[in-house]
């Protein structure tokens, strides 16, 4: 029914099979070994006897899954991550570099975790919210001791059920966002737990204030645990829009984008099934095979009898006319090709996913980035770090935070190296004021050199500090193989 809280969009229908896939692939070898025969048919799948099911149970086990796609999705992780982002937080929200979810996980940390489900589905979700002390009233001591904080909570694509929109002026404003949830809840005696499923509804009323309200599944039907209520900004005005944040593999917006790994999670699914056939194969087939001929019955008996051994030490003594060898069969290279093609597919796929050119800009990105052309990982970040700008932003507006949030992860996949001829021609373009010093600073960031959370007034005011007066008045750089001025 379209009016139960429960319910699913069609879109959001569509796509759970290919979720599962990527997921379960990225999971590895025990997930997708322990699905069966989603992803590895059982052999004469009419025969139902005890002994066909034992066959495919071996058959399985010796089949070796190898987890490509999991191992790319860490690896551009690990890519994005070599060069540490970029934060910049107004007074207030200093905490979330630590903790930015209430639970003690970092930004950083959440932004790597977001980045793996957006390569994995090409969706995820974040949603703003402020956890504040029973009673309603927040003073500016329990900000500090963290009682009464903003947050931003992470939601995977699954979580994400149902959504809508409304023209509100000339915006296309969320106006309603259901998220399921699973909440551990305590046994009566106070040891163990057991999960239960409920729903957070996030809407625009019909005055356009945003509420929140809960709900319970149960055993029976679903029902309303909290009311409906309406959070507050930090000046004590209701919200006017839902503070929730879809990241998409494209873009930001509702739609449901294209899983990134999807293409290889499904030639990856292929090679597991290849290295199904090829194992049963080598296991069947793969001995050698001593024979014998020429023998009549009671030479056969004869060597029953004594026993037939094998090795350069224990000759077979054959009759007139007798003869023997070892039958070995000949490679069967088909499957094994198989595998090996696959194999170049997969390592082709992670490829393109940081070439440039592989993906499409939106006008904003690429007002925003001098390359005209894009990588698929690099649209992901770039979607990643907007996501995480708005929510900052959101953040302050909770707190009555003053000032502009950045967080900005690297888009340069290339191993970075300093080099000092590069580094000395900036710096004098910075002394010749053909540069800014703030860009020189940001290359140097990027670089690993300055702390990429300082903020060019910190550099600067570290330098005056040190007495080496403002900016770079009393530095010299010097290129290699010249000499100090004053050795």
């Amino acid at each position: 029914m379209a009016n139960d809280v429960t319910f699913t969009r069609p879109e959001y229908d569509a796509a759970q099979s290919r979720w599962r896939l990527v997921r379960d692939v990225c999971k590895g070898s025990e997930t997708v070994k322990a699905a069966g025969e989603l992803y590895l048919p059982r052999p004469n799948a009419h025969d139902t006897s005890k002994e066909n099911k034992e066959r495919y149970s071996s058959y399985k086990e010796r089949a070796v899954f190898y987890n490509a796609t999991g191992f790319t999705k860490r690896s551009l992780v690990g890519a994005v991550f070599r060069t540490w982002p970029t934060l910049t937080v107004p007074p207030g929200l200093d905490y979330v570099s630590k903790d930015v979810d209430g639970q003690g996980v970092s930004i950083y940390q959440q932004s790597q975790s977001v980045i793996g489900h957006v390569l994995e589905l090409g969706r995820h979700g974040l949603l703003v919210d402020y956890a504040a002390v029973p009673g309603g009233s927040v003073s500016k001591a329990d900000e500090q001791a963290g009682r009464a904080r903003a947050n931003v909570s992470s939601y995977p694509a699954e979580s994400i059920i149902n959504w809508k929109t409304r023209q509100i002026g000339g915006q296309h404003l969320l106006s309603l966002v259901i998220l399921r949830e699973t909440v551990d809840v305590d046994t009566d005696d106070g040891f163990g737990s057991e999960q239960v499923t409920q729903f957070r509804a996030l809407r625009l009323d019909a005055a356009g204030v945003y509420t929140q309200e809960v709900w319970e599944e149960g055993s029976s039907a679903t029902s309303m645990v909290t009311a409906p209520f309406a959070p507050l900004d930090g000046s004590g005005q209701p919200w006017r829009v839902i503070p929730f944040q879809f990241v998409g593999s494209e873009n930001n917006d509702t739609s449901i984008d294209e899983s990134p790994l999807y293409d290889m999670a499904e030639v990856n699914r292929g090679h597991y099934r290849n290295s199904a056939d090829y194992e049963e194969a080598a296991y069947l087939v793969g001995q050698p095979q001593p024979w014998m001929s020429g023998l009549d019955e009671q030479w056969r008996d004869h060597l029953e009898k004594t026993g037939i051994f094998l090795g350069s030490r224990a000759p077979w003594l054959l009759p007139v006319n007798g003869a023997c060898g070892v039958w070995q069969a000949q490679p069967n290279t088909q499957a094994k090709e198989a595998m090996d093609a696959k194999e170049a597919q997969m390592v082709a796929l992670g490829a393109r996913l940081i070439e440039r050119g592989s993906a499409v800009k939106t006008a904003t990105q690429a007002d925003n980035d001098s390359a005209a052309e894009h990588s698929v990982l690099s649209l992901v970040v770039s979607n990643v770090s907007e996501a995480y700008v708005q929510c900052l932003t959101w953040m302050a507006l909770f707190v009555g935070a003053i000032g502009t949030p950045v967080y900005k992860l690297n888009q340069d996949f290339s191993q970075i190296s300093l080099d000092a001829n590069i580094m000395a021609g900036l710096f004098n373009a910075v002394q010749g004021g053909k540069l800014p010093e703030s860009d020189f600073w940001q290359y140097l960031r990027d670089r690993g050199v300055i702390d990429p959370e300082k903020t060019d007034d910190e550099i600067r005011g570290e330098i005056e500090t040190q007495s080496l007066g403002p900016g770079f008045d009393n530095i010299e750089v010097i290129p290699n193989g010249s000499k100090p001025s004053n050795p």
